[in-house]
């Protein structure tokens, strides 16, 4: 990966900053989960390991360009975006039907 396209795509804690509400901040851990669960478990992380000996996300989680595939790369270009919009028009936040089929779509387009 050529070191000067890596970038953050995603960051915990500046999240979890951008609002001192408890609610605001229970969503963002329950958004932050979700989502690292599906990449996660959908092989879409590479060299990174966002969960602490507990099992639960690292606080300090930072997602690099290079810390994803290329269909991962591809999921932040449309469907977590989509994904995220959707949760704060007040869809829940476990479904997540959007990022299902925007893997499937990127998959089936190669």
């Amino acid at each position: 990966m050529n070191e000067l396209k890596d970038f953050i795509v995603y960051r915990y804690e500046s999240l979890l900053n951008a609002n001192k509400s408890n609610d605001y901040q229970e969503r963002i851990h329950k958004m932050t989960k979700v989502l690292v669960d599906f990449l996660y478990n959908n092989n879409l992380l590479v060299n990174i390991q966002p969960y602490d000996k507990d099992g639960n996300v690292k606080l300090d989680l930072v997602i690099m360009y290079s810390n994803l595939t290329e269909d991962g790369v591809e999921m932040f270009k449309k469907p977590v975006r989509n994904w995220m919009k959707a949760h704060d028009r007040g869809t829940r936040i476990d479904k997540i039907t959007i990022l299902e089929k925007g893997l499937e779509k990127i998959k089936s387009a190669k």
